[in-house]
């Protein structure tokens, strides 16, 4: 898929945007699995629709490539291969490839149709041959617990809407950026979990049934969260 974007904003090595020839961090080839990450569901005039974000280590960084399911990825504008995003750490690469596709969402004013628990479909195979397994996503439940994370020196208090087994909303009047790394505070029956978590976008007006917050990513959330969320009906 070919966004129609300025080809000179795209390198016609790596597929990334950057500037300089001396920033180009090559052809990022994968060199361990590339596994699915977030997807979401739209509705277009052609029907439904699933993007997602494919993920994989390139030797000591990592690589995020858009799908539209079931196997089309999507070009480097004014490139010769397919659209890539890099970052030191999968949730980075993750980040950035999530919020170049819910810019492209908005700016299509694609309706969404969160709460698509499977995709069932065959993605871009392996080198070996062999088809990705579906994509699940962890579904999510109504949850108000109060959380607390520390915002350039400030101490920012916010509540849970809904969570999931990875991640979580939260609600609160000025969220943070999408791509923030934080260190949340969880209180829990009582107890305060200390948890990380990377913001994968966020919402800054209201509307309906959707509030003003942000979508929290947790890394390695404790047995205890997990346990939590799935007690909940």
């Amino acid at each position: 898929m070919n966004l129609g974007a300025e080809p000179s904003t795209y390198c016609r090595v790596c597929g990334t945007g950057h500037i300089g020839r001396s920033t180009c961090p090559g052809e990022l080839p994968a060199t361990g699995a590339e596994r699915p990450g977030w997807r979401i569901n739209i509705e277009t005039p052609a029907g439904h629709e699933a993007i997602g974000v494919l993920l994989a280590p390139s030797h000591d960084q990592w690589r995020a490539r858009i799908v539209t399911f079931p196997n089309v990825l999507w070009s480097a504008p004014g490139g010769r291969g397919t659209l890539k995003f890099v970052g030191n750490t999968r949730e980075e690469a993750e980040a950035q490839a999530r919020l170049f596709v819910e810019r492209h969402v908005e700016a299509k004013r694609s309706p969404r149709r969160d709460g698509v628990a499977l995709v069932y479909a065959n993605l871009p195979k392996t080198p070996g041959g062999s088809a990705r397994p579906p994509i699940a996503v962890a579904p999510r439940k109504a949850s108000r617990l109060p959380v607390r994370f520390g915002l350039d020196g400030l101490l920012v208090r916010g509540v849970t809407v809904n969570v999931s087994c990875d991640g979580m909303f939260v609600g609160l009047g000025s969220p943070a950026d999408s791509g923030r790394s934080l260190l949340l505070h969880l209180d829990l029956h009582g107890h305060t979990l200390s948890l990380n978590g990377l913001v994968m976008w966020n919402r800054d007006h209201a509307e309906p049934g959707r509030p003003v917050g942000m979508g929290v990513r947790l890394s390695e959330p404790p047995p205890i969260y997990q346990s939590f969320v799935d007690s909940l009906p």
